[in-house]
């Protein structure tokens, strides 16, 4: 992760919603030529892993080609939060109903740091919607760096 100040996308695996705002945040802060950067990591990313194939959600991969956004491969394995390497970056928690119960639950000295959108995961939300959502939340959050 990075230790500069930008953004850092979390969500429960590293697998699907934040990888998904990392790479689009990156890509569009690229086209606008802003410096800020977004990095993402898992609130629970090892009690995850062993449900998710692979390194990076198919829902991902397919959301950012048809988005134009190129991917490097192979991609990179999904990170667990540290929040001692997160200082002075804005925390971005995917989802208010998920995430901010684990937050207070393994990280309640940064619950007060982190924002919360309301994408859900792929159990609660169509991926066509979430990403939907994604794409317009971050969007305005680039308006946010220009």
């Amino acid at each position: 992760m990075n230790d500069s100040p930008g953004i850092l996308f979390l969500c429960t695996a590293n697998y699907y919603r934040s990888r998904f705002a990392e790479l689009y945040f990156n890509h569009l802060a690229d086209l606008e030529g802003l410096a800020v950067r977004a990095d993402s990591a898992g609130l629970e990313m090892a009690k995850w892993r062993s449900y998710n194939p692979g390194d990076l959600s198919v829902h991902t991969v397919t959301a950012l080609a048809e988005l134009g956004v190129a991917l490097d491969e192979p991609y990179r394995a999904p990170r667990q939060f540290d929040p001692d390497r997160s200082r002075g970056q804005r925390l971005i928690a995917l989802s208010q109903s998920e995430h901010r119960p684990m937050v207070q639950r393994l990280f309640p000295d940064v619950l007060d740091q982190v924002e919360f959108w309301g994408v859900e995961d792929v159990e609660f939300e169509h991926p066509e919607t979430a990403v939907k959502l994604m794409k317009e939340s971050i969007e305005r959050c680039i308006e946010d760096y220009k």
